[in-house]
């Protein structure tokens, strides 16, 4: 459970305007000096952060979906298709050099499906898509070929997160899975039921890879803690969301000790040692993504507001966070708010699923469409 609400921080130190639709993605350059963001306007946009300026745009001809920005900090990619419930077909990844603006690889063909995320591995290799289209296709950054089969995962892939010892997480509608990406085929290892609710949205590992967190909709707005040697649950729930409302997306902080978590109310930040909240930001609409600054002193949200904002983390929680680990559970600490429930472990992973009207919309918005390939 969370401790007491914390502290309703000030506006956004800066607002980056532009985008004329929802923000379905943004994403940190290395260098720490620029944010790439994507939006169901058509566009990707680069912006310095020291004067928020636009110094980039591509127009391309479909929604944006996921991006990701490559390690080398050189190339920026991707996905791009419909984003209607009656077409939602053909989704394309493309690379393109920030620097020079051409496009270095792509259209990338293999999806069926809305894509809504990316994710590059940790030695920057692989990059994964998981789409709507029930699999998830790793791609070689080297040769942007495919690398190995996809993994087919039977349900509609909202996200995925690689863990430090080389295997990948998939928050999918019906569970999450873990998949062994070692060997040359690749083959899942675990699946549970993480959540009441069936869509699982987003996840995190913790640096050591002994954890993993994943986010509920409306029907179970808290954040989970899962033993990686076990899969059952550990701790209570991070609890601070309020009810019905969906968490959209949750992210750690280069350091790993602070957690954030977008959601259709606020965007609350957390300790993750303690399991406190420690601060909380109001939108003026439902936030969709959320992103730490590479420094680890900022937050960048955006979502249903068109704008991407970029807000600032009190000095003395960056200080109570300094040199902290995970160490063993999450500890509670004062009453909780929002909904508890399953404290006790995975739900039955036969269980039945079902969508909010709500939810479903706004999967649709960061990349879960209509549920089937």
């Amino acid at each position: 459970m969370s401790s007491k609400a914390g502290t309703v921080e000030p506006g956004p130190v800066r607002r980056f305007e532009g985008h004329k639709d929802v923000i379905s993605s943004i994403a940190t350059f290395p260098d720490g000096k620029r944010i790439a963001t994507g939006s169901y306007d058509k566009t990707i946009r680069i912006w310095r952060l020291e004067d928020g300026k636009e110094v980039v745009k591509w127009v391309v001809d479909k929604a944006v979906g996921g991006i990701a920005v490559l390690r080398n900090g050189k190339h920026v990619v991707s996905a791009e298709g419909d984003v209607t419930f009656a077409s939602s077909a053909n989704w394309q990844l493309w690379v393109r050099d920030a620097a020079t603006r051409i496009v270095v690889a792509g259209p990338l063909y293999g999806h069926t499906n809305t894509v809504g995320h990316l994710e590059i591995s940790p030695d920057g290799g692989i990059l994964a898509s998981p789409s709507s289209d029930y699999k998830v296709i790793l791609w070689d950054t080297n040769t942007w070929k495919m690398h190995g089969d996809p993994l087919l995962c039977g349900a509609p892939a909202n996200s995925v997160q690689f863990s430090p010892s080389g295997c990948i997480a998939v928050a999918t509608n019906k569970g999450i899975q873990i998949w062994d990406l070692s060997q040359r085929e690749h083959h899942r290892i675990a699946q549970f039921k993480g959540h009441n609710d069936a869509i699982h949205g987003s996840l995190a590992w913790t640096h050591d890879g002994a954890r993993l967190l994943s986010a509920g909709n409306n029907n179970d707005p808290v954040i989970r803690s899962w033993d990686a040697s076990t899969w059952r649950q550990v701790g209570d729930p991070l609890i601070g969301h309020d009810d019905n409302e969906d968490i959209m997306r949750i992210v750690l902080n280069p350091a790993g000790t602070l957690l954030a978590s977008a959601s259709t109310d606020l965007t609350i930040l957390w300790k993750l040692s303690t399991g406190a909240e420690v601060a909380r930001y109001e939108h003026k609409d439902s936030a969709l993504h959320v992103a730490f600054s590479v420094d680890g002193c900022s937050l960048f949200s955006g979502g249903l507001d068109k704008t991407i904002s970029q807000w600032d983390i009190p000095e003395d929680v960056l200080a109570a966070a300094r040199g902290d680990t995970l160490d063993g559970e999450l500890k509670a600490e004062g009453p909780s708010r929002g909904k508890q429930k399953n404290k006790n472990g995975p739900l039955d992973v036969c269980s039945s699923w079902s969508r909010s009207r709500q939810f479903n919309f706004l999967m649709l918005l960061v990349g879960n469409s209509r549920p089937g390939p």
